[in-house]
């Protein structure tokens, strides 16, 4: 990183910890400037009066947030939910300003947990718990969300937060747990309100979605129709109700695969089948979970990178595969009338395990394609899956293996100076590396791609400057 990015994010860190402080009690200010919320007008977004791009990553922290956890034998596990249990307000500001300066962030996309998300680190590792009895999100992490908002507007940063993140698989062990009024239905639709109800004058938060790629199960759905998406969507479908009633100024969104030019099922995504649940679907009838969206925010891997595509001119074929993929979908789409953001894209290797300096070419390149192909076709934003490095791992200090330690995990990192081993945890998706020496890391090739995307559209304005 050159020395004027470096006076360049600490300018606009200092900045934007000012504005937090100068924001931070934003929830007991009353009634907030409908402006500042991002709106769609037109079918397009909108922020100030001016035409709005959500130009980001999917973001759990960084390398300033302790992500690891002992297990012993000097071994570490990695945890997304650390954000949360080791927030620092602090940290975040300097996170949200080191992406607005070196990839020219409008929004970052955060997962929230379910409750066996939660489970075993709060009965193993001292975690404090998500919930409170009836479901609802508990003051201690109601207090973190509010901060993580604040921090996001103070610089100039838009949350799209994923609630109930990984909620298929509990769906899919207790299906009838999900129905209306039973249980769970019960105990999420209390953690989704009260989430929308602390956030709700929060402009700092732009969307929600519920479940991260909820609507296929794999080894359930995966390649043909079953009674799981029904029930699936249903519930997904009443959760946004839930939002919509409690926090009506933002924006729902959903979180599925894209798969266009897959089986009938997938393509060109599940979110435009129509299904039902089979006790009660959405007042009893048949419907398709993007009539309940404000904008839909398809996932793309669409592409994998296997040894055969490294020869010089051998990827050619499947960066246009991707661009092609990414016109049919929109083309898919275009009756919908409503705007897209791709809210995970990515490339996908195989074998999984593949040397950096094989894979940064083609994923510098896969990048191009993607931005180019969505600036031509209409998309309105792009948030990439790989983002800020959560660990400082310098050349040389690391080796990335398939994993033999836990049957769990695809990968695992050695750490040769430490001698410990990082399980779950893959650093090849970041959009940032590290050098020998320095304090931060420097931006790739397919970062400074992304931060290149719709160039004459505005950053948003820091509240401080207003």
């Amino acid at each position: 990183m050159t020395q004027a990015v470096r006076r360049a994010v600490a300018r606009s860190a200092v900045l934007l910890l000012s504005g937090l402080i100068a924001h931070s009690a934003r929830a007991d200010e009353g009634p907030v400037d409908r402006a500042d919320y991002v709106q769609i007008r037109n079918g397009r977004f909108e922020l100030h009066g001016q035409r709005f791009v959500l130009r980001g990553v999917n973001y759990f922290g960084s390398w300033r947030f302790d992500h690891l956890f002992s297990a012993g034998d000097h071994v570490e596990y990695f945890t997304i939910w650390a954000l949360f249990h080791n927030w620092n307000a602090e940290s975040a500001a300097r996170d949200f300003a080191f992406l607005r300066s070196t990839l020219r962030a409008t929004a970052v996309r955060i997962p929230l947990p379910t409750r066996d998300a939660f489970a075993s680190l709060v009965q193993y590792h001292d975690y404090a718990p998500w919930y409170q009895a009836d479901g609802s999100i508990s003051d201690t992490y109601k207090k973190v969300l509010t901060e993580l908002a604040d921090t996001a507007y103070a610089g100039g940063i838009r949350i799209q937060f994923c609630l109930l993140w990984n909620i298929k698989n509990e769906i899919a062990a207790s299906p009838d747990l999900f129905a209306p009024g039973a249980e769970l239905d019960r105990f999420y639709a209390n953690q989704v309100r009260s989430v929308g109800a602390a956030l709700r004058d929060h402009p700092g938060v732009m969307a929600y979605s519920i479940g991260n790629e909820a609507l296929v199960k794999w080894g359930v759905n995966g390649t043909g129709r079953s009674s799981y998406e029904g029930r699936a969507a249903a519930f997904i479908a009443r959760r946004l109700k839930d939002l919509r009633e409690v926090a009506p100024a933002q924006l729902l969104t959903e979180d599925e695969i894209a798969a266009p030019g897959g089986p009938a099922w997938l393509s060109p995504g599940p979110e435009l089948a129509v299904v039902a649940d089979r006790v009660a679907g959405v007042e009893g009838q048949p419907f398709r979970l993007v009539d309940a969206v404000d904008y839909l925010g398809p996932h793309f891997y669409s592409e994998v990178l296997k040894p055969a595509d490294l020869p010089d001119g051998a990827f050619q074929p499947k960066l246009v595969d991707a661009a092609q993929r990414i016109a049919q979908y929109m083309s898919a789409v275009k009756p919908i009338g409503k705007p897209v953001v791709i809210n995970e894209f990515g490339l996908k290797t195989e074998p999984i395990v593949m040397a950096p300096a094989d894979y940064a070419k083609p994923h510098d390149a896969f990048y191009q394609a993607i931005a180019t192909a969505a600036q031509q076709n209409g998309l309105q934003g792009l948030l990439s899956w790989g983002g800020l490095p959560a660990l400082r791992l310098r050349a040389g200090d690391f080796t990335v293996a398939e994993s033999h330690l836990n049957p769990s995990s695809s990968t695992e990192t050695d750490i040769r100076s430490s001698a410990e081993r990082v399980l779950f945890f893959d650093p090849s998706w970041d959009l940032y590396v590290w050098d020998t020496d320095g304090d931060e890391p420097h931006p790739t090739a397919a970062a400074r791609i992304l931060a290149a995307t719709w160039p004459r559209v505005p950053l948003p304005r820091l509240p401080n400057k207003r």
